[in-house]
């Protein structure tokens, strides 16, 4: 079984423009998940983009350019395995660009999880830490019971099982490849949440809690700020 990381990084970005270069001290930002990559398990780990400023910062081996037409960060993922010598049961996780400071025992616990024969796609959570969280739209919400993503939310006044769910998928290959072919459901384009695709087309999503300390996708410049922040204290230790 071959274990594969792929990190989208579109350059385009609404709300921070060139996202992926925007400096966290010193480094790009693709280059702190990038690094954080390095430090697990996988065989393969590549960056998969659109743009030649992100595919220049790393080797040939370490990047792949992906069309500029994609519709999420799933097909861009698909695009690159797609050009890897694969089997269907091997395991690959889309790890966002946009997460600098995500704990490599994260995604080696998905790793681990994904490569059982019952478990075809998984993703993460963790701790609620407020009630704003639970009204804060751009925070989605999971449902999770006895290891199973049930829902997902966007806004929800449930509480029980209720956490925050952190972007990350990993997939079998034959989950991803089945995945991509699909059309997106009525839900995904209701809530704007691909993983309903998945749900809806009867796919089990299993999650696990997350292990990081700091979980912080990076998608304004307070985003960014706070990411220097933090990168700041940690260095001063």
């Amino acid at each position: 079984m071959k274990k594969i990381i792929i990190i989208p990084a579109r350059i385009q970005s609404e709300r921070l423009p060139e996202k992926p270069l925007r400096l966290i001290l010193d480094k790009p930002m693709i280059v702190w998940t990038f690094e954080a990559a390095l430090k697990t398990s996988a065989d393969i780990i590549q960056v998969a983009t659109d743009s030649k400023k992100i595919y220049d910062l790393f080797s040939n081996d370490n990047t792949v350019m992906t069309s500029s037409n994609h519709h999420s960060g799933t097909d861009r993922v698909n695009e690159a395995v797609s050009k890897i010598d694969l089997k269907e049961d091997d395991v690959i996780i889309n790890v966002q660009g946009d997460e600098p400071f995500i704990n490599p025992d994260d995604i080696n616990n998905l790793f681990g999880l994904v490569s059982k024969d019952d478990v075809s796609m998984a993703t993460l959570y963790s701790e609620l830490k407020s009630i704003d969280e639970l009204e804060d739209s751009n925070k989605v919400k999971i449902l999770v019971n006895n290891g199973i993503a049930l829902n997902f939310f966007r806004q929800t006044l449930l509480k029980d099982n209720i956490f925050i769910h952190q972007g990350i998928y990993a997939f079998k290959y034959k989950t991803l490849k089945n995945f991509v072919s699909w059309k997106p459901s009525e839900n995904e384009k209701k809530y704007k949440l691909e993983q309903f695709r998945a749900i809806d087309n009867g796919i089990k999503i299993n999650a696990i809690k997350s292990v990081s300390k700091i979980h912080l996708g990076v998608d304004t410049e307070d985003d960014l700020k706070k990411a220097n922040e933090i990168a700041k204290k940690d260095s001063n230790k």
